[in-house]
């Protein structure tokens, strides 16, 4: 393979998420991610789902992000921390602060965000996909998770939403998300995928720092700290991206 064939593979590489496998047996479109936002959202009037795990098994990570919604202007694209944990288990608190040492965003001072995957079965595509959400949403879900569970457990004590089918809307406001009851049935197909390990490194696509570099140095130098880049912050960054309407929950519907 030729140089200019290289150079462009890897351009291309840093523009395709890790895990080139992780949609394989979805249907052309569709990705592990549900689109939650904008127009391609496929909530509609509400849509079921198998709760996959609990919420203290959540996937949390941080992103890097730094935009306007009136007019949308992105200032810095949004990608992963490289200071987030890569698989479930961790305390939030051990992330929480900026770490300059393990992410070059954060020495730069990057907007930092906090960031869940919730996996779900999806009833329509008999497989598992993940709710990607900022913390706020992800908040108001814990909430209506918890009454649900309470109002349940006064019939079955020992009722849990893992393994069950409960139902995601939009919030009358149209701002957040609520978790509610679900009439469906469980297929037998879900049972596979309570207590499997998602590959969460590769959805959540840490980038290499070279790549990182690129973006930063690209970013708007009122909103990040351009002289940790170096010879790199001396390149003239690009005016800021117009998109043609706000995206809700991330970028496109990916975490990165």
């Amino acid at each position: 393979m030729s140089i200019r064939d290289q150079l462009k593979q890897r351009e291309e590489d840093r523009n395709t998420p890790k895990g080139g496998g992780l949609n394989e047996g979805l249907p052309e479109g569709v990705t592990r991610y549900v689109r939650l936002g904008g127009k391609a959202s496929e909530l509609g009037e509400g849509r079921q789902f198998v709760m996959l795990a609990d919420p203290d098994q959540w996937y949390f990570y941080f992103c890097h992000e730094d935009s306007t919604f009136s007019p949308f202007v992105t200032y810095v694209k949004k990608h992963t921390c490289l200071h987030s944990p890569h698989s479930v288990g961790s305390e939030i608190k051990s992330y929480s602060k900026p770490n300059g040492n393990v992410c070059i965003s954060c020495k730069a001072k990057a907007k930092r965000k906090l960031y869940f995957m919730i996996p779900v079965f999806d009833l329509e595509y008999k497989t598992w996909r993940v709710l990607d959400i900022k913390e706020f949403h992800a908040m108001n879900l814990i909430g209506d998770y918890d009454k649900l569970e309470k109002a349940a457990k006064k019939f079955s004590k020992d009722y849990t939403l893992v393994g069950d089918v409960f139902t995601l809307t939009k919030t009358t406001d149209g701002k957040s998300f609520s978790l509610g009851s679900g009439d469906a049935e469980v297929p037998e197909e879900a049972a596979q995928f309570l207590g499997f390990t998602l590959p969460y490194e590769e959805l959540a696509n840490f980038r290499e720092e070279d790549d990182i570099i690129t973006l930063l140095t690209e970013a708007d130098p009122e909103h990040i700290d351009k002289s940790v880049l170096g010879v790199a912050a001396q390149t003239p960054s690009t005016v800021p991206q117009q998109a043609d309407a706000p995206i809700e929950i991330s970028e496109e519907d990916l975490p990165f």
